[in-house]
């Protein structure tokens, strides 16, 4: 049964991110788009939002990765600490959508298309994780305490 609970975990944080691409091909056609510039007067450049897109969009990418390279990988990979690091990853990379709105709301998607992929996106990898959990804890019996201890 824990290992079905797996599978399930690892489809729905698959789900979510082929539904997340979206938003992150958004961020990279950011990069290069002539109407994403600041103002002239900007001091480090107008293009300057160019390098924040990119920067966002590699680090999106980089946590994708390590979601699946963790999610997807040998027991070994799923431990009690990488459970925890996949939660803060998750955390990381999907409360900016929201987080912001309720103090400055020009930080809130652009319409809601957006915030319903932002949902989506984040919805069912969350719930993979917690649906996985019970994997991630059970290595921990079959390691002993050195291996894991910092």
């Amino acid at each position: 049964m824990t290992m079905m609970r797996l599978t399930i975990g690892r489809i729905l944080l698959i789900i979510g991110l082929i539904i997340g691409l979206k938003s992150w091909q958004m961020t990279i056609q950011h990069v290069g788009d002539p109407t994403y510039i600041l103002i002239s007067e900007f001091t480090k450049g107008s293009t300057h939002a160019w390098y924040h897109a990119f920067r966002e969009a590699i680090g999106d990418l980089a946590a994708m990765v390590i979601l699946l390279l963790t999610f997807l990988g040998g027991v070994s990979c799923r431990t009690p600490i990488t459970w925890y690091n996949c939660l803060i990853l998750m955390v990381g990379y999907y409360a900016p959508f929201w987080i912001g709105t309720p103090f400055v709301p020009e930080l809130a998607a652009p319409h809601m298309k957006a915030e319903i992929i932002h949902i989506l996106m984040a919805f069912f990898p969350t719930v993979g994780l917690f649906v996985s959990r019970s994997e991630f804890f059970k290595v921990s019996k079959k390691i002993s305490r050195e291996t894991i201890s910092f």
